[in-house]
């Protein structure tokens, strides 16, 4: 809490704060944990719907009344939703996955797989990115620092590789 009270100028506001605090973080964690179901991910919103409050803090004339009430929830629930919609613009990698040397499991009888994993690790790379996982070439590229016009020459060049690497497996066939 010492943090928001260090947003607050006058000692009454930050008592005005102190009470809100003390009387809506439950609520507030329990409705952005309803919307987001990931406790992290609450506890993001609710310290972002705090600095909120505290610096807004001379708006609110009572600290602990309905008007307070609908109006920290609303701001919590906003966050939430800002929250939920970033995270559906991209699937989530996990931090344990390493982008560099992206793991392909080859399914049996998956000749794509398969050839995928033949391919040299930057093109290996760029098409798990952009096929797999959907990012586009421009996000592929500051991911893995590399310019625009690198990242869509070794997508061609992946793709070509893949063409001529598919027809010569076909023939083995």
């Amino acid at each position: 809490m010492l943090i928001y009270l260090q947003l607050i100028e006058t000692d009454e506001d930050k008592s005005k704060f102190e009470q809100i605090y003390e009387a809506y973080r439950g609520l507030m964690f329990h409705t952005a944990f309803k919307l987001l179901n990931h406790e992290q991910d609450a506890e993001d919103a609710v310290h972002h719907a705090f600095v909120k409050i505290a610096e807004n803090i001379t708006k609110i004339s009572e600290p602990v009344c309905p008007k307070t009430r609908a109006f920290v929830v609303t701001i919590v629930e906003n966050r939430a939703i800002d929250i939920l919609r970033s995270k559906n613009r991209h699937q989530v990698i996990p931090l344990d996955t390493v982008v560099y040397g992206i793991p392909v499991h080859a399914e049996e009888g998956d000749i794509l797989s398969e050839l995928i994993l033949k391919l040299p690790a930057k093109q290996r790379q760029v098409i798990w990115l952009k096929y797999y996982h959907g990012y586009s070439l421009r996000e592929i590229a500051s991911m893995l620092n590399m310019s625009l016009a690198a990242t869509i020459k070794t997508d061609q060049r992946a793709r070509k590789t893949l063409e001529v690497m598919y027809e010569n497996e076909d023939c083995k066939l």
